[in-house]
């Protein structure tokens, strides 16, 4: 387990005795307000609570990432669910417990907010709860109105269980509270840094900074429209990319899968994840926290226990997978390598099988492929649970604040600066972030004689690293692909110049190999890419999904680029004409409507609730 996670087992706990000592009888299991908050301890508690609240079932959990994000041009749902493919109504369960979710963590938020300033404590501890807490249910605010529209405002705890009808606030105006919370909050998280955490799963300043840059994106696009917030975007953005007075304090991973085998490792990156959610047990002995998204659901195909059981619910597009750069010269068949190695991390071209012992079984059909960024195999918790893993959730990474600067800056000042940015995320997706590695293998003689696949060795050139493997046919040594282009550390050691590659063993002789490294322009946009506005923000808008897949992000960004409805249904097309025409591929294009725009106001609110009036289409 990780340190915050051991510390909130015991803050869970703490809540426990604190019923048990302050309540004398049932119902044994409720805490009295006017018995809590009381002192520092239980106002940690209580803000424990707030984060608990988005990590349930009802929320990241689950239901907000798999019911309502996996149908987009880069990613599908295997099997055809109404609420996925958006066939949800205002009956919808999901949609229903997701709203009362991010509302009961704003209860949760208001209770602590309004006992705040009557417990005696030290100032700057009791800043740092009061900051999370701002930015807490200003990001529950910001769920809300991204999702759902205009909705009810509310600052405060409830006073009665007949206080219900209250009417929706414009969304102009929630956008207002949403960003003077997070921006009390980042003055009041000025000493939480992630640094002096060393953990990702707190709140922190820069953490602020950087979701302040996407609430103003969000607001500077469709349906405000107030592209005056571009310029919001831009500053808060600069804030951690170029912090004033201070070296930065985040930077990308040189390896984009290490990023996402920290999770599985009960490992922090505070450097590149700046802020998760946390979660941790595995169900033994009634511990567990659990998220069934990540890896459970989006994950490799696995039905052995051992490995780490994944239904293999949500798939890769087609077209994700053809939107990575392919290496021309490469001779693996049916598809070619990448030079970008976030393809077939993301992209998963094998599954375990459907059988109770795992077998790694290839794919190769593209639209078949699982979205593999979280995988189970990796997981140290032990003995693994079959429904909940214990991976974190990321729900903002630094290369998303590059992206998000690339964009701001674009929109204000034009491609000038701005593409550099897409440039720094680009090179650390082909292995370049701080220094060349082995871009391609060629076979310059095939040899004869092989009867298994041979050993290839690469050394020299003032790196190490790299790894490859070759394929025979006929006896003769046809095609190497790289599996490893070099060490992706900070410090390397790099490739300065071509290393030197032996063919030995497989029963042949005479199979000879030469080497090219990567020159440190290769994953730079090109020059039509940065010629004007209008071609970054089309390649900003690729890069996204190439970079951010299946974290939940690219429904929200298609929508505020004001064309969600007519890229879900230039995907239809591409679907249609590229075999991608079974149903569980076509059926949420298909369906999705300008209603899907906004979520509907849950049916049992809008019966409750007399001054709500329903999303268009409901």
């Amino acid at each position: 387990m990780k340190p915050i996670k051991y510390f909130y087992l015991i803050m869970l706990t703490a809540i426990t005795i604190s019923c048990q000592k302050v309540l004398d009888t049932n119902p044994t299991d409720f805490i009295d307000p006017s018995a809590f908050y009381k002192t520092p301890e239980q106002l940690q508690s209580a803000l424990n609570g707030v984060y608990n609240a988005l990590g349930t079932q009802e929320v990241y959990g689950n239901n907000y990432l798999y019911m309502f994000n996996t149908n987009t041009d880069e990613s599908y749902g295997r099997t055809v669910e109404l609420t996925p493919s958006y066939q949800y109504d205002a009956a919808d369960a999901k949609n229903e417990l997701f709203w009362k979710g991010l509302y009961t963590g704003i209860e949760r938020d208001n209770l602590l907010l309004s006992k705040l300033d009557d417990v005696p404590m030290d100032q700057t501890a009791k800043n740092v709860i009061k900051g999370q807490a701002l930015f807490l249910r200003g990001f529950q605010y910001f769920m809300l109105v991204s999702n759902y529209g205009d909705v009810p405002l509310i600052l405060s705890p409830t006073a009665s269980v007949t206080q219900v009808n209250v009417a929706r606030t414009p969304m102009k105006n929630v956008y207002a509270q949403i960003t003077k919370d997070m921006i009390d909050a980042e003055a009041l998280l000025q000493t939480q840094t992630a640094t002096a955490l060393g953990m990702g799963g707190k709140v922190t300043r820069t953490a602020v900074q950087g979701m302040l840059a996407r609430v103003y994106l969000y607001m500077a696009g469709f349906p405000l429209n107030d592209t005056e917030k571009y310029k919001d975007a831009l500053f808060w953005a600069n804030k951690v990319v170029h912090p004033s007075g201070n070296a930065p304090e985040h930077a990308l991973n040189p390896d984009y899968r290490d990023v996402f085998l920290k999770y599985a490792k009960e490992q922090y990156d505070v450097k590149e994840s700046m802020w998760e959610l946390e979660f941790w047990g595995n169900n033994t002995g009634g511990v567990n926290f659990g998220n069934t998204y990540t890896g459970r659901f989006c994950g490799i195909l696995c039905n052995d226990a051992n490995k780490g059981f994944s239904s293999g619910s949500i798939n890769a597009t087609r077209k994700l997978y053809n939107s990575y750069q392919l290496n021309p010269l490469s001779t693996a068949t049916p598809n070619k390598a990448s030079f970008d190695w976030r393809r077939d991390w993301n992209c998963a071209n094998y599954t375990w099988g459907s059988g109770a012992t795992a077998v790694k079984t290839t794919v190769t059909n593209t639209w078949l492929m699982n979205a593999g960024k979280w995988r189970r195999e990796y997981e140290i918790v032990e003995p693994k649970d079959k429904n909940y893993t214990s991976q974190n959730f990321a729900f903002l990474r630094y290369s998303d604040v590059l992206l998000m600067l690339a964009e701001a800056e674009n929109e204000v000042n034009g491609p000038a600066n701005a593409y550099q940015y897409v440039n720094m995320v680009r090179k650390r997706a082909y292995g370049l972030l701080y220094g060349n590695v082995v871009k391609h293998i060629a076979v310059t003689n095939g040899g004869s004689g092989y009867t298994s696949i041979p050993t290839v060795t690469i050394n020299g050139g003032g790196g190490n690293g790299a790894t490859a493997e070759a394929s025979i046919s006929g006896g003769s040594v046809t095609g190497i692909t790289i599996t490893a282009a070099g060490t992706l550390t900070t410090a390397g050691p790099y490739y300065s110049s071509a290393p030197a590659v032996t063919i030995t063993g497989g029963g042949g002789t005479g199979a000879t190999a030469i080497a090219t490294i990567t020159q440190s322009t290769d994953a730079d946009l090109s020059a039509l890419q940065i010629s004007s506005k209008a071609e970054l923000l089309a390649a900003i808008k690729e890069e996204r999904s190439r970079e951010l897949c299946f974290e939940g992000l690219r429904r929200n960004d298609l929508i505020r680029w004001g064309k969600f409805v007519e890229d879900m249904k230039a995907f239809l097309v591409y679907a249609n004409a590229n075999a991608g025409t079974a149903a569980n591929i076509t059926t949420a294009a298909t369906k999705v409507s300008s209603r899907n725009i906004f979520m509907p106001i849950p049916i049992h609110d809008i019966q409750l609730n007399n001054l709500l009036v329903q999303n268009p289409g409901y």
